[in-house]
């Protein structure tokens, strides 16, 4: 029904999952299981900044002589999200500065790891995506200063599947309030 406001939902809480293992690590049975073998949470994200989603295609427009606009077609479809993690652990470093020690820093570059998105939304909503194949993460910048918590944006390139499907998903009920 369209002007319900028990359509609205705040998402007030959310974890990232990845996994660097050769296989993706199995999905929990279901949405009220943990996510535990074989999957590392990144920590502890930043709210307003959510999980920024964009989408993006290459189009061509199609022009009837002496009509105008006929046709539009797309192609070169692309899904990526982005997230903030705001915690300093083993697993925000293996994707911030990955190949780095504790005495060397390698050069970052991108890694490519299993990822999971959780959300949880004030009605009870909860929403898990796996995704298919793995992401390309990338850190583009990695500032520090006197005032702010460090906060690094990653950038998460999603692939598509042989058959055009991106993440696998697990969505609850909602409880009864």
């Amino acid at each position: 029904m369209a002007r319900d406001p028990g359509n609205v939902k705040i998402w007030k809480d959310a974890h990232v999952y990845v996994s660097s293992l050769a296989t993706r690590p199995a999905m929990p049975a279901t949405i009220d299981a943990a996510i535990t073998t074989g999957w590392d949470e990144v920590g502890i994200l930043n709210g307003d900044d959510g999980f920024a989603e964009d989408r993006s295609q290459s189009e061509s427009k199609h022009f009837g002589w002496g009509l105008g606009l006929i046709k539009i077609g797309s192609k070169d479809f692309e899904l990526a999200r982005k997230f903030s993690p705001l915690e300093d652990n083993t697993i925000t470093q293996s994707i911030v500065n990955p190949g780095s020690t504790a005495t060397k820093f390698a050069m970052p570059k991108p890694v490519n790891m299993w990822i999971a998105f959780e959300t949880a939304s004030d009605l009870g909503d909860k929403e898990r995506l796996f995704s298919i194949l793995r992401a390309r993460l990338w850190v583009p910048a990695n500032a520090r200063n006197e005032s702010d918590i460090t906060k690094w944006e990653v950038q998460c390139a999603l692939f598509a599947d042989g058959t055009g499907n991106v993440f696998d998903r697990q969505i609850g009920t909602p409880a009864t309030p």
